[in-house]
């Protein structure tokens, strides 16, 4: 009895939950289902090209296909454009990657993440120049550091001191006074 009232909590809560109920409703509204051997690209054939597009969600002008030796099959060929190059204001389905449902992924989305490479994202400085920027200023300081090393920076105030034969240097007897 107690764990039938508990499953019933945890429906009525599932239910509260919007977000589980709009994928679910979304998720079995989709024609044909999102099973993943649907999804899975398949040898590319002329004449159902206008099916292959509509399968990726694309219009028949914007599909094109990418090269036999790509082992890709079907899938479509499309920019490098990482999420750091779209618009971070607008309203994606899923904000994290920047992406919308139901949306075309890159083959090689992966590798295009925001903490990875950012494909397609115009940096104020370019990478290459910013790299030999930091290797002449690490090769400078390195040149000075070796150049000023024989010459100390600390003035020597007084002699060093070092261990005596016969002299007594601390004791720990009290103090004649």
């Amino acid at each position: 009895m107690a764990l039938t009232r508990e499953f019933g909590r945890l429906s009525i809560q599932l239910l509260k939950n919007k977000g589980c109920l709009y994928t679910a409703v979304r998720c079995s509204s989709d024609k044909p289902l999102p099973w993943n051997y649907l999804w899975q690209p398949k040898k590319y054939s002329e004449k159902d090209h206008d099916k292959i597009a509509e399968k990726y969600q694309l219009h028949p002008k914007d599909y094109e296909i990418n090269p036999p030796e790509s082992c890709l099959g079907d899938y479509p060929k499309l920019p490098m454009v990482g999420p750091a190059a779209k618009d971070p204001y607008y309203p994606y389905d899923i904000p994290i990657f920047r992406k919308n449902y139901h949306e075309t992924m890159h083959a090689n989305f992966e590798i295009m993440g925001e903490d990875r490479f950012s494909y397609g994202y115009k940096y104020r400085i370019n990478p290459y120049l910013a790299s030999a920027i930091w290797l002449a200023t690490m090769i400078g300081l390195a040149g000075i550091t070796y150049l000023v090393n024989p010459y100390p920076s600390v003035q020597i105030r007084m002699e060093k001191q070092f261990p005596k034969k016969d002299v007594v240097h601390y004791s720990f007897e009290p103090a004649d006074s």
